[in-house]
């Protein structure tokens, strides 16, 4: 016969089994995972990005047409931007971090619970000299606070996507700015070369002129004076050229030996030309809807809502639950205990009047932000305008001027005069160019600055931006 079956206590268990509770709750723990900083780790990368990497070009062209070999557009080197800028990636890590505080927000209160020994020392008369009780403890929220945190909570996911919204926003904008620049200092330089190169072939005409004793040494003098200073504006431009690429590097965020052989094609945007036609209402109008300021300042008046929400659902008390059970002296008895510990919580009416003030602070905010973008209008809009006068001026200048070299050069085809008076005509209309091709640089600044002000990304519908919140050259390869 088989010996029967013997039940084991919970003494002869394996010491696994008993133990799994504990094993449960230590599995559930988060460790803690140190991961310093290397201060030279992003400063060797940064060093060595280039705009042919492979990546990086990939994740260009997923949203616009693939660069060529060595020449880009303004928006092809924004998008690069954005993907290496690291104001936008804190931004993004910024907008991360409030998306995970909504899991927090919406936390109920961990249940606990509380054990109590006693032993009686005296008057016993035989029973048992122990009392042991056992009780949980569970709170529960009254007033509507968790709707109060998780609505916070949301709002400040909100600030936090308007901030990287606006941070992107500010990127696409700082490298059009510095691509126009750039443009504006190249033709510059080339127009400095060219009028240098009307002042030599002057020069060269007035020396022999001097040989043949018929132009005095002093104006032969102011003519070498003047090549002389054409040169050093040759020079500055040149250098304004190198100062203006080392900036849109940097607006880029890559090294300036990056842009050294890359030839920038900035695509001409909408300008004062069209956008100084509209009306001033109708381009503030455009401003106050699509500006990212302004759904930031919206997304904190929400938070100033939310946390006076709050404070006002903080006067009514929670409710604290501690069923249990005592074992007294050989009785069991089951209990069931009730708390309000916040039972004054009417008198919270400074944080509610602090809460207060607050929400009325953030709504001035968005005051404020209006008045500053409707400012930004009609600055830019006078730009615009003022911008016009001047390039209408600078037309007509190059016109008058163009006329004149004409009449000189049929003047000499006759005869009538030396091939001096055309080099001078032609030297005036090399300078009335220049002059024009400064004001269509402050032209094209100025319809950039009002395209700005209006808070349009150039493309859109018909060329979307990616989405700020992606990681562009991780998640938004895979995606």
């Amino acid at each position: 016969m088989r010996p029967p079956l013997r039940r084991r206590s919970a003494s002869h268990l394996p010491s696994a089994c008993r133990a799994w509770p504990l094993l449960l709750l230590l599995a559930a723990c988060v460790r803690y995972v140190p991961r310093p900083v290397d201060p030279a780790a992003h400063p060797a990368e940064y060093r060595a990005r280039r705009l042919d990497d492979a990546r990086l070009l990939e994740w260009v062209g997923r949203w616009a047409a693939r660069p060529e070999p060595g020449r880009w557009t303004d928006r092809q080197l924004a998008l690069a931007a954005l993907a290496l800028r690291a104001d936008v990636a804190r931004a993004r890590a910024d907008w991360r971090t409030a998306l995970a505080g909504q899991a927090g927000a919406g936390v109920r209160p961990a249940p606990g619970v509380e054990a109590g020994v006693e032993r009686a020392v005296s008057g016993s008369e035989g029973q048992s000299p122990w009392v042991v009780s056992l009780a949980g403890l569970v709170a529960v929220e009254l007033g509507g606070k968790r709707g109060a945190r998780l609505q916070r909570a949301r709002a400040r996911t909100a600030v936090a996507e308007g901030e990287l919204r606006q941070s992107a926003w500010r990127v696409v904008w700082d490298v059009r700015a510095a691509a126009l620049a750039l443009a504006s200092a190249a033709a510059d330089r080339a127009q400095a070369e060219r009028e240098l190169k009307a002042l030599v072939e002057v020069q060269g005409l007035e020396q022999a002129r001097y040989r043949e004793g018929s132009l005095p040494s002093a104006e032969l003098a102011r003519t070498g004076a003047e090549v002389q200073a054409a040169r050093a504006q040759v020079v500055g431009a040149e250098a304004g050229v190198q100062l203006a690429r080392a900036a849109l590097a940097g607006a880029v965020a890559v090294p300036a030996r990056a842009l050294d052989t890359v030839e920038v094609s900035p695509v001409p945007g909408p300008g004062c030309d069209t956008l100084g036609a509209l009306e001033e209402d109708s381009l503030g109008a455009l401003a106050l809807t699509r500006r990212p300021e302004i759904g930031r300042a919206l997304a904190e008046y929400a938070v100033a809502e939310a946390d006076l929400r709050l404070q006002v659902a903080r006067q009514l008390p929670d409710l604290e639950l501690g069923p249990g059970f005592i074992w007294d002296q050989g009785v069991h008895r089951w209990t069931l205990a009730l708390a309000l510990p916040n039972l004054l919580g009417f008198r919270n009416r400074a944080a509610i009047h602090e809460a207060e003030a607050a929400r009325s602070a953030a709504a001035a905010r968005v005051a404020e932000v209006q008045d500053e973008l409707l400012a930004d209008i009609a600055v830019a809009l006078r730009r615009c305008q003022g911008a016009l006068l001047q390039r209408a001026a600078a037309d007509s200048q190059v016109a008058v001027s163009g006329e004149a070299a004409a009449l000189a050069r049929a003047a000499y085809d006759r005869g009538e005069t030396s091939r001096l008076e055309p080099a001078l005509a032609e030297l005036a209309v090399a300078r009335a160019e220049r002059g024009r091709a400064a004001v269509e640089a402050q032209l094209r600044s100025a319809g950039e600055a009002l395209s700005t002000s209006a808070g349009g990304w150039r493309g859109e519908p018909d060329e979307p931006w990616p989405d700020p919140r992606v990681d562009q050259l991780t998640e938004g390869a895979t995606r």
